[in-house]
This record gives C-alpha cells, structure tokens and sequence, in this order.
C-alpha cells in the first residue's frame, strides 16, 4: 500500500501534467483564433464592441392591471401594495373585489 508521501508526490506530478496540458491547449485555441481572425479581418476591438452591443434585452411587456378601484387607483400585483389597497384590507375588506377580469379590463370593480 502506497504512503501519503508517495501519494502526494503522485497528485503533485497529475497536477504538474494538467497544467503542462491545459497552458498547450490554450495556445492552441489562442493560434486557432489568431488565424480566424485574421482570415475575416476582425479585430480585438470589434469583439470587444460586439460582446457589448449583442447582448440580448430583454422587452418587456405591458403590466397587466390586476386592481383597479378607479382610473386612478389601480394596482397590478407587483411590488409594494398601494395605499387604497392597505386601507380596504384595514377595513377587512376583500381586494378581490377590485380584481380586473380578462374580460372586463376597463370596467369599475364589482362592488
């Protein structure tokens, strides 16, 4: 049975050839990406321009009103409750009542 010693020499000599392997390889991936470069004529700059306009944005939709006491006072569900809908709750009220369906989107609540 191998001693520690022997061990760790082992995983020292492992380690030793990973990182031999791993700097080869990117050399070779840098030379592979050199050449492509300069096949197409792309610069470090382009890349660097490129990497920061392509990026994806994400759209947003519209938010959907889930409450709406009045043109004013609507709510859609999101973030802090507004002050109408903490003061119908204080009062045991039920916001469900106020709740938009699909297929009244612009009507009063159902009171």
């Amino acid at each position: 049975m191998p001693t520690i010693a022997e061990i760790d020499a082992q995983i020292k000599e492992l380690q030793e050839k990973k990182s031999k392997l791993q700097a080869e390889g990117k050399r070779n991936a840098i030379k592979q990406i050199k050449a492509v470069m300069a096949e197409y004529g792309i610069s470090i700059e382009e890349l660097q321009i490129k990497a920061v306009i392509e990026k994806p944005i994400k759209e947003k939709g519209p938010s959907v009103i889930k409450y709406r006491k009045s043109e004013t006072e609507t709510w859609v569900g999101r973030g802090p409750k507004p002050k109408w809908i903490k003061e119908i709750e204080q009062k045991g009220g039920n916001i469900e009542r106020y709740r938009v369906s699909t297929d009244d989107f612009f009507l009063t609540p159902k009171i």
